[in-house]
């Protein structure tokens, strides 16, 4: 069971015992020792403790099972391949397309030839061409959609698929090793591949191509691990 949290409910905050600043950090970096960034010092993120509760104080009605208490999982956040990036070119030419094909439509709506091609010519000619600049396009939103990459508190999980979906997931510490293969142009419009393979596994369990700001989703696996 999945269940969300708010940005307070994931988070603690800390005194730290040198300069006494109040530092929040997210929940599952308790344990840790991280530097202070405010007197930049390290500090032990102590877990809080909880303490039994006398028999005599206890008030039935609002005591909750901890067999019922939902998993603390949240997903963060989910990436799907970049479109317009991806593809730059493709998607510039199809808008211009879509540009000149209603331009040209409307003055054949008004009966008038355009560039000396018949009303009837052009009104077949430019829907055909707005047709297909839009199945490109839509194409390219929906292998899009069909893959996602969910990152959660506890785990990874990437779906695709468009009529059968398949999934795969892993968790933060059975991640091993995390690839990124991004080419000149891929740098200069922050995007590019992701290979991610877990513990006494050779070869990578999970690829993703064309996600976005690929470094942020690295960094996000990397502080859980």
């Amino acid at each position: 069971m999945v269940s969300q949290l708010t940005e307070e409910e994931a988070t603690l905050t800390y005194r730290c015992p040198m300069c006494e600043a109040s530092v929040r950090v997210d929940e599952h970096r308790v344990g840790e020792t991280i530097d202070c960034p405010s007197c930049d010092r390290p500090f032990e993120l102590v877990p809080p403790k909880a303490h039994p509760i006398p028999a005599e104080q206890v008030d039935a009605e609002h005591v909750i099972d901890a067999s019922d208490v939902a998993e603390t999982e949240a997903i963060e956040h989910v990436v799907h391949p970049v479109v317009l990036r991806r593809h730059f070119f493709g998607t510039l030419l199809c808008l211009v397309i879509l540009s000149v094909s209603t331009i040209a439509i409307g003055f054949a709506l008004l009966g008038e030839a355009v560039f000396g091609f018949a009303a009837t010519t052009v009104l077949i000619a430019c829907g055909i061409a707005a047709v297909i600049a839009m199945g490109f396009i839509g194409k390219w939103l929906i292998e899009s959609r069909a893959q996602s990459l969910s990152l959660t508190n506890e785990r990874l999980i990437y779906r695709y698929g468009i009529v059968q979906r398949e999934t795969s997931e892993l968790r933060h510490d059975d991640v091993r090793n995390v690839k990124l293969d991004q080419n000149v142009v891929e740098r200069l419009l922050n995007f590019g591949d992701i290979a991610i393979s877990s513990s006494g596994q050779d070869e990578m369990e999970i690829v993703i191509h064309d996600i976005p700001s690929p470094k942020n989703v690295i960094e996000f696996i990397r502080k859980r691990q």
